[in-house]
């Protein structure tokens, strides 16, 4: 809402801004003093009133050069400014001034005089333009703006001016003569000629700016007659008013400049016809144009024809003509407006009529001369603001239509895009799961069925699904809208894969095949695809190499993986351009994928080089898993592990169990709630879920299982439709450990689920390890302690010694036994550890330590598990850092209930307590603890445990309360 009001409050101070710039200069019109019988009384101007119109009855004398310095009280009256009222083509002004007292040095200020003239004051000569004479063939015309500046030596003023004129059809002072005080006139001037400069840069950049536009879409021909109009614009303000082009060229011909001022006041009218026209389609039809504009046309090209001026009195009629076009342009507008018989935007047609009023005050203005009279054309500067600030909104009008339109379409082309994409998704759906299932099934065939008809089999059934993915991928690419993830790939799997699936046609083709890698190579790329494109590689380079050889080499670059093959045959065989379409989507992929493709054709052979960026050399557990891979053989179902396959697609769920069944134990879900369920009775070790299922959706029932399940108890690989980056990325965020596409084969996901596997394991070494590193953590001076107090005992009470001896045993058994089994422990198994620390420490405190268990009776410690030593730091922290430090009696409390989702554990202790800032510090891990195992570790392992909340309150010198929260997944 502030940014509006702002935005308004800015136009409003501009515009009053550009309004105060128009009319800051001295505005005459003030001045209601008017000569009377050729006499002009000043002398009752205030000192306000420094520049005046000399307007009024002057004398005239006609047909006669009257003498400067005489007054000639009987002359006939004649009014200024305006035209002889007699026939007449020369004659003499008189005027007779009486100047205030504060008018000193004077300027006077000539605007327009027809067409030659001189000037005197009290018959002194101070301006003389053009020639003088009483016939046209001794008149030299001249016709500019300018100022004088003097200094009176009276108070009394004889203003003279003999003017010829044969050259116009209104003669005489057209325009007032301004007379004031000269530092005022001056700078009255520089303001009205700063003022027509800033009008002119403005309409210079509005046309530079619609040339532009123009010349970036040619078919929008509005814009090139706007800018023109614009250009006109700007001529026609060099030209008129203060006349700047002359006046920095005062040396221009009287014929060239008048013949330029004319002809652009009416090429300006025909340039806003044709803008009209080319902007509303429907304002006026092409016929109807041409001939509304071609009076304008002839007189504008008569105007370059004829002598300057000699047309002069037919310009009235065209300034009538031209105001009136204006008029019918603004009621067709209106019309327009108000009828909709148009497709352009009311708001352009709103704007439009405003631009078209301005232009009409504008033209209408300099049409009246009369409006001349105060010195200042008020309508003509309001017009050219107004049509300014008009065209400026115009613009921001069509820009905004022109975007909400683009977006509009935007809108359409996306919906047509995502019915284009539904269909192509179905469609290739529709024939990639039969083919991914009878693929899959024909891979599980009896080993005494024939070989290479199963090989044959399997190799057709990959090409279609080949076929299929190229379908998808050249729309995609077709549409602009490709994009594809990479990981790190094995390279040799692929080429393994490529050449085994081609084996039986090599052998039957009589191909050698050579294949030089120096080790596993791996690679930033998609496996899908690099597979799809060595496939399609691989089937080119073997047709060509009949009875010949194929050669495959791989070598390491810094850091690219560069990628041969090459197959040469022993006859010269026609290649039938090598399937432009398919090279062209290999192509597309591989730079996509941040590589190069290129193709080389022989007259005997065909070399591919392909390069992929590298990724890194394949770890030895790696080469491993893929050795694994190829094992078929059963192994006792009770001995694999776990896999829950949720899939609602019945026919799909049995061919994952019949590929995966001879390396996991596998059960079926077919929704969400069989799912849940299945999770609590079979207790999986791996998940293998369809991202899209009827009701609940894979991604929503990963998010549930997550609330009770984490990566680590249970991954969870998702079976994706495609791989674009926002979908797996929705996926991984949802809770899944990994992704495989659809249709994978059996070695992806048998891979994929190895991976998971030796994670798990890698896993559960680096959980052993630290609990390994948490026992080595037990202080050496708490042992110290614990031996010199048993020593202490020995001399006073040997049975006493005796028990704390067995605790001791009892302490360091279970802490250092605790690595030889599960890194979980029973409840009654931690509880024994704490008792047996608790009594060492109460050896050395005596009466100053009381130690207090509560344990919910509800509760079978002997079959509640938690992860070890997780209390017993909390107690040990409490009676290190609590009591220890505290003067008198210390009391800690061990409080475990049973909730019905949670197990909760209270260490409560009175000790010295913390402030707010220790405790978020201690939160946080900016304090690590130096006793025993430590609560930074801890805290660390409690975040680690889906669901686990660890809180802490302390009040200083009152104590402190650990409130801990664990999961209840069960006695």
């Amino acid at each position: 809402m502030w940014k509006k009001l702002t935005s308004w409050i800015c136009i409003v101070l501009s515009i009053s801004i550009l309004f105060y710039m128009l009319f800051n200069d001295q505005d005459t019109r003030k001045t209601k003093l008017k000569a009377e019988n050729g006499v002009l009384d000043l002398t009752s101007i205030t000192l306000d009133e420094q520049i005046v119109a000399l307007s009024g009855e002057w004398k005239f004398i006609p047909g006669e050069f009257s003498p400067a310095e005489a007054y000639q009280e009987d002359s006939a009256i004649q009014f200024v400014p305006g035209p002889w009222k007699e026939e007449v083509q020369f004659g003499t002004y008189q005027l007779k001034i009486e100047l205030p007292a504060h008018f000193e040095e004077i300027g006077l200020r000539v605007r327009n005089i027809w067409s030659a003239h001189r000037l005197y004051v009290n018959g002194e000569e101070l301006a003389a333009n053009g020639t003088l004479g009483t016939k046209k063939e001794q008149v030299k015309p001249s016709n500019p703006t300018y100022e004088i500046y003097f200094t009176p030596e009276t108070k009394t003023l004889i203003l003279t001016i003999q003017v010829s004129d044969f050259y116009n059809a209104r003669q005489g002072i057209i325009f007032p003569i301004d007379m004031g005080i000269a530092e005022s006139m001056k700078s009255d001037v520089i303001k009205d000629i700063n003022l027509e400069w800033s009008v002119i840069i403005i309409l210079l950049i509005f046309s530079n700016f619609h040339f532009s536009l123009f010349l970036l879409r040619t078919k929008d021909k509005a814009f090139f007659f706007s800018a023109l109009y614009f250009l006109s614009l700007v001529f026609l303000v060099l030209t008129r008013g203060e006349r700047i082009l002359l006046r920095h060229f005062p040396h221009l011909s009287f014929e060239f400049y008048f013949r330029l001022q004319d002809f652009i006041t009416f090429f300006n009218g025909l340039m806003l016809i044709y803008f009209v026209y080319y902007t509303v389609d429907a304002v006026l039809k092409h016929r109807t144009v041409f001939m509304l504009s071609l009076p304008l046309i002839v007189y504008s090209v008569a105007i370059l024809l004829f002598p300057a001026r000699a047309l002069s009195s037919l310009q009235y009629y065209f300034f009538s003509y031209m105001n009136f076009l204006a008029f019918i342009l603004i009621v067709r507008f209106f019309f327009l407006y108000i009828s909709k018989k148009t497709r352009a935007p009311k708001n352009e047609l709103a704007t439009l009529i405003l631009i078209l009023s301005s232009i009409f005050m504008f033209s209408l203005s300099g049409t009246f001369d009369q409006l001349f009279f105060s010195g200042r054309n008020v309508f003509n500067r309001m017009g050219i603001v107004l049509f300014i600030i008009g065209m400026n909104v115009f613009l921001a009008m069509r820009l905004m239509n022109r975007t909400t339109e683009a977006e509009m379409f935007s809108e359409r082309l996306e919906k047509a895009i995502i019915g284009k994409d539904s269909f192509l998704e179905v469609t290739t759906n529709e024939l990639e799961q039969p083919l991914y299932h009878a693929l899959n099934v024909t891979r599980t065939l009896a080993k005494n069925q024939s070989s290479a008809e199963k090989q044959l089999l399997e190799q057709q059934l990959e090409r279609l699904l080949y076929l299929v993915s190229d379908l998808k991928d050249f729309t995609r690419i077709r549409f602009e809208e490709f994009q594809i993830a990479v990981a790190s790939v094995n390279l040799q799997m692929i080429l393994q894969h490529v050449i085994t699936m081609h084996s039986l046609i090599i052998e039957k083709k009589n191909i050698k095949l050579f294949m030089q890698i120096d080790r596993a190579i791996e690679v930033k790329a998609n496996e899908q695809k690099l597979s799809q494109i060595m496939y399609r590689v691989f089937e080119t380079v073997i047709d060509r190499a009949i009875d010949g050889k194929v050669i495959i080499s791989v070598i390491h670059l810094e850091k690219d993986v560069r990628i041969t093959i090459e197959g040469h045959g022993t006859e010269v065989t026609t290649l039938i351009a090598a399937d432009e379409t398919g090279q062209s989507i290999g192509q597309t992929i591989i730079e996509q994928m941040g590589g190069t493709y290129e193709v080389e054709i022989f007259n005997s052979g065909i070399r591919y080089t392909i390069t992929i960026p590298f990724s890194k050399y394949e770890e030895q557990h790696e080469m491993q898993i893929a050795a694994t891979l190829h094992m078929s053989s059963p192994i006792d179902d009770k001995h694999l592990p776990k896999l829950l396959i949720v899939e609602d697609d019945l026919i799909h769920a049995e061919v994952l169990q019949t590929l995966l069944s001879s390396h996991y134990s596998i059960q079926l879900a077919h929704n969400a709630k069989k799912t849940l369920a299945k999770l609590e009775d079979y207790k999986p070790d791996f998940l293998l879920m369809d991202e899209v299922m009827p009701h609940t959706d894979g991604l929503a029932l990963t998010r549930i299982i997550r609330e009770k399940y984490s990566y680590f108890e249970l991954p969870i690989i998702m079976l994706v439709a495609d791989e674009y980056p926002t979908n797996i990325t929705h996926v991984l965020d949802a809770g899944a450990n990994d992704y495989v596409r659809k249709p994978a084969t059996r070695e992806t996901i048998l891979a994929r689920l190895s991976a998971i596997a030796l994670t798990k394991e890698a896993m559960n070494k680096a959980v052993a390890n630290e609990m390994a590193f948490l026992q080595a953590q037990i202080k050496p001076h708490f042992l110290y302690n614990a031996l010199s107090s048993i020593i202490s005992f020995c001399y006073t009470d040997g049975e006493k010694a005796g028990h704390l001896l067995t605790m001791l045993s009892t302490y360091l058994r279970s802490i250092f036994g605790s690595s030889k089994e599960n890194v979980q422990a029973t409840l009654e198994k931690e509880l024994e550890i704490i008792k047996a620390y608790v009594e060492i420490e109460q050896a050395r405190f005596g009466e100053r330590l009381t130690v207090q268990i509560d344990i919910d009776e509800e509760l079978d410690m002997s079959k509640v598990e938690l992860p070890s030593l997780l209390i017993q730091p909390l107690v040990e922290n409490a009676i290190r850092h609590g009591i220890f430090e505290k003067q008198g009696e210390g009391r800690v409390g061990i409080v475990i209930q049973k909730l019905p989702q949670m197990l909760q554990i209270k260490v409560i202790d009175n000790g010295v307590g913390m402030t707010k800032v220790q405790i978020e510090m201690l939160m946080e891990g900016k304090i690590v603890s130096s006793s025993g195992i430590g609560f930074s570790n801890v805290l660390r392992r409690v975040r680690e445990i889906q669901q686990a909340t660890l809180t802490m309150t302390s009040e200083v010198n009152e104590g402190t309360t650990i409130l801990l929260n664990l999961p209840n997944k069960g006695e």
